[in-house]
């Protein structure tokens, strides 16, 4: 779509100088031989544009340099100054062709159909030359038809889907102490289901806006049964394209609503909010920055509310770096954030970090199969937790890692199969919550 617009508008630029240019107040050679034009056939659109402020003074007002320097700043991808230029010059020359021609583009370019479609019908009805006639039908035929394009984008439910099955060497909740517990830590089999339905409430090519039904479950198998976890919610998630400077951006929010439940009994309500927003620096990277924040709610206070209540906020704040290559289908990553937790209980306070850096390839000797690997270490500290037991009085800082990797294999765009492998070694000056975790199975992973 950009290429055609962008072949159009050079078509019109050699069509305007051989047509038009005789008709501006500056002459066609001096502003053919003006420094402005010349940056601007070098695509050279920040010196262009301040030449074309130089040029202003000498001829002010001059509808010419005024059109070319519109083209200018929406090449600096600044559409919006551009449509405002484009009106100051028609508000004060309404039979400016070329000025209603190139307004009509750039209307049809931010989407704005029918703002472009009344530009284009006018340049066609009234237009002196035949030339811009035909092109300002062109244009007209080919908005059209992105017009019954756009209107004809079907907004249908869509299923993002995940069923599984692994071995969990300790499943969580269980202390790998057996002095705080009558029993050892129980290795068990782990049923992973994990179920998204989504709808889009708008969808335009630079926005959208889906409401999505979030359900997990995990179910283990006896001797585990109690660390049976549901979840169930509803998600509102946000996407924007748009442009600063030069460059693209991604911008993404999302609001989560949960419910939790434990041994099929009410465990926590939560609310969070995510942000984020990608963009590329560099040739062949993207950078990922982001935000969350939640307010957490559980049934129970806790024996001690003051000490032990976990109910607050949980926030945090990061940057995850890509980097591809050539063929962009090989990555490596590596991502940092600094978190917190303000809880009603002061033993849940806690101020911490995290990194991880991984890989993402190929799998070299299959087809349709991709590699992923990669680690990472998770700090916290709690600086104001006191021991609620009377076997450990010792402070508590979280020191935590992990190895994951997994091999993925396509069958088909909708369907994959996932086998997968984590490490997992927690530490912490408290025995209570030292301990070591092995999950490894298999996932099927579908689209509907």
């Amino acid at each position: 779509m950009r290429k055609r617009w962008g072949t159009s508008l050079f078509l019109l630029f050699c069509i305007f100088w051989v047509s038009n240019l005789s008709a501006a107040g500056i002459g066609s050679k001096e502003f053919l031989s003006s420094h402005f034009i010349k940056s601007f056939r070098k695509k050279e659109y920040k010196k262009a544009l301040q030449e074309s402020d130089l040029l202003l003074k000498e001829h002010p007002r001059d509808p010419l340099i005024l059109r070319y320097r519109a083209l200018t700043l929406e090449k600096l991808h600044a559409p919006r100054k551009a449509i405002r230029l484009y009106q100051e010059i028609l508000a004060a020359h309404p039979n400016d062709i070329p000025a209603r021609l190139f307004l009509g583009l750039a209307y049809a370019k931010q989407n704005e159909y029918e703002k472009g479609a009344r530009q284009l019908r006018l340049v066609s009805q009234h237009a002196s030359s035949k030339k811009y006639r035909h092109w300002a039908q062109a244009q007209l035929s080919r908005l059209r038809k992105n017009m019954h394009a756009e209107a004809e984008i079907k907004k249908k439910v869509y299923v993002l889907g995940v069923v599984g099955a692994a071995y969990d060497s300790n499943p969580l909740l269980v202390p790998n102490n057996v002095g705080l517990r009558s029993q050892n830590k129980v290795a068990a089999a782990l049923f992973p289901i994990e179920l998204n339905v989504g709808y889009p409430l708008w969808l335009k090519r630079n926005f959208r806006t889906d409401i999505i039904y979030v359900g997990e479950e995990y179910f283990y198998t006896k001797g585990a049964t109690q660390e049976d976890f549901i979840s169930q919610g509803l998600a509102f998630d946000v996407k924007q394209r748009t442009f600063i400077g030069k460059r693209s951006v991604l911008w993404t929010g999302r609001y989560d609503f949960r419910i939790n439940f434990l041994d099929n009994s009410f465990f926590s309500v939560v609310n969070r909010l995510f942000a984020s927003a990608d963009v590329s620096f560099w040739r062949k990277t993207q950078t990922h920055f982001y935000g969350r924040f939640g307010v957490l709610n559980y049934g129970s206070e806790g024996a001690n509310p003051n000490r032990s209540s976990p109910q607050g906020v949980r926030g945090g704040f990061g940057m995850t770096q890509y980097f591809y290559s050539s063929s962009y289908k090989t990555f490596f990553f590596i991502k940092g954030e600094g978190n917190f937790n303000q809880t009603q209980g002061d033993n849940f306070n806690r101020r911490g970090a995290l990194g991880r850096i991984g890989l993402h390839t190929p799998f070299v000797l299959l087809r349709k199969t991709d590699f992923d690997l990669s680690a990472g270490a998770d700090w916290g500290v709690y600086p104001d937790f006191q021991s609620l037991s009377a076997l450990d009085t010792n402070v508590r800082e979280d020191r935590r890692w992990d190895i994951y990797t997994d091999i993925t294999h396509h069958w088909r765009q909708n369907l994959a199969t996932r086998l997968f492998y984590r490490f997992i070694d927690s530490q912490n000056d408290n025995a209570f919550f030292n301990r070591t975790r092995q999950v490894t199975g298999v996932k099927v992973i579908f689209s509907l």
